[in-house]
């Protein structure tokens, strides 16, 4: 996973003086299947996606909404 981010980050590096336009934030409607809307430069999503392809949930976890509200909590923080 560490070397996806790094050439992942490295190629928009790269490019960023070619292409400017993709570090500006935009408003992205529903990325990763949420229902919200959140700012979201090109970068941004390219590392954000390059995790969950790399991780797997925990079967031993137990998800209500007690969980889903301090992990919204946290990451509002």
């Amino acid at each position: 996973m560490a070397t996806q981010l790094s050439v992942t980050v490295r190629g928009f590096v790269l490019t960023a003086h070619a292409r400017p336009d993709l570090t500006e934030r935009q408003l992205r409607p529903g990325a990763f299947g949420t229902a919200r809307e959140a700012e979201w430069s090109q970068p941004a999503l390219g590392i954000a996606a390059t995790a969950p392809s790399s991780l797997e949930p925990d079967p031993a976890a137990e998800w209500g909404e007690e969980r889903l509200a301090r992990v919204w909590q946290t990451l509002q923080e």
